[in-house]
């Protein structure tokens, strides 16, 4: 059992965001089971029993990184994944099911969705890899202490609330007869 599964069931934005940090941590621990067992599980207060599963799942994490390749970049296969079913699930309730409570936070979390996404030019992703990058740099904006203009909290908190919305619709899809995603 994962240390995300809870968040994973619960709440798949969360999961995605938890899931990039823990893959940057391990980046910045060198992909070495050592280090990350001194930086970050010699100081948990647990028991032993607590301390070994967390090991195992870090463990299983590095050695998937270092097999996919991701000593610089890029998010596990799995991670991916989820992020495909996510853009997916958006299209389909912009596109299909006009849902228009969706459609009114797509619509709020839009000029800051393109305004990065033209930035990006070439390399810009889908509207909902998007939204995550932002969440994530200005979470990493804000763990570095720098600041946050104004313009850009608000376009992050838009993009949040579209996510947090995307993740109930995900959560719901989930549980349909005959939908298997992840």
């Amino acid at each position: 059992m994962g240390l995300l599964d809870e968040k994973k069931q619960n709440n798949i934005a969360s999961y995605v965001i938890s899931m990039w940090h823990v893959e940057d941590v391990m980046r910045a621990n060198d992909l070495d089971p050592r280090k990350v067992e001194e930086q970050l599980i010699a100081p948990i207060d647990a028991d032993e029993e607590k301390r070994a599963e967390v090991r195992a799942w870090y463990a299983d994490i590095i050695e998937r990184m270092k097999e996919e390749g991701l000593h610089r970049y890029g998010h596990l296969a799995e991670v991916e994944e989820v992020m495909n079913d996510l853009e997916f699930l958006h299209r389909t309730l912009v596109d299909v099911l006009n849902d228009p409570e969706y459609d009114a936070l797509f619509e709020a979390a839009r000029p800051g969705i393109t305004a990065l996404q033209t930035q990006a030019d070439e390399e810009a992703e889908g509207p909902i890899a998007t939204c995550f990058t932002a969440i994530y740099g200005v979470m990493l904006l804000r763990a570095q202490g720098k600041a946050v203009s104004e313009s850009t909290a608000e376009a992050e908190a838009q993009m949040r609330k579209l996510l947090e919305k995307l993740s109930v619709h995900y959560k719901q899809m989930r549980k349909l007869p005959g939908v298997s995603m992840n």
